[in-house]
């Protein structure tokens, strides 16, 4: 009788499939209620619409880790996720009004924007099919307005991909100094 119980302990004790069985546990936490509202709409005040990019890397993340980790290696190396997270971040600070450019006002007329971003996919695009993929996805939804901004930033990236992002470059830094020191 403890057979399938324990069946159940192993599968879930290690591996993807705990990462899949804590996703829904807090999924379910989501929809718990807090002040007459569930948990989730709290959280949508806090971080608004996530960019396509982040649904997908989450989903790929979660979904088929193996394939996540294989086209992080090979498409996101340590020092490119470094000078993403430095471009993001020096993007942020810049946006909230700590210098004399606010380059978020630039993602309501996008045309510079859009002619940089094809350049890019011209000059990189066939190395990097992954990073392609998510940049014509992000356009696409973009063109079909179908989040509620009208800036192409908030289709590019948006906070939590950033943090996810400083998460794996720390963890990234950390690897290695554990490594060397061993």
């Amino acid at each position: 009788m403890n057979l399938p119980l324990t069946s159940i302990r192993d599968r879930f004790s290690s591996g993807p499939a705990r990462t899949r069985a804590f996703l829904l546990l807090a999924a379910a936490l989501l929809l718990v209620p807090v002040g007459g509202l569930p948990l989730w709409r709290h959280v949508y005040g806090f971080t608004g619409d996530l960019a396509p990019v982040t649904w997908v890397v989450f989903f790929v993340w979660f979904g088929f880790p193996g394939v996540f980790r294989s086209w992080v290696t090979a498409e996101l190396p340590f020092r490119r996720r470094l000078w993403l997270l430095a471009g993001l971040v020096l993007f942020y600070v810049l946006a909230l009004g700590s210098g004399p450019v606010d380059p978020y006002a630039y993602g309501y007329q996008p045309r510079l924007l859009l002619l940089l971003l094809g350049a890019w996919v011209l000059w990189r695009g066939r190395a990097l099919p992954g990073l392609t993929l998510l940049l014509a996805l992000s356009l696409a939804v973009y063109g079909l307005h179908g989040l509620t901004s009208d800036n192409l930033f908030d289709y590019l990236f948006d906070p939590v991909l950033t943090i996810v992002l400083g998460i794996s470059v720390i963890r990234g830094v950390m690897s290695r100094r554990f490594s060397s020191s061993a």
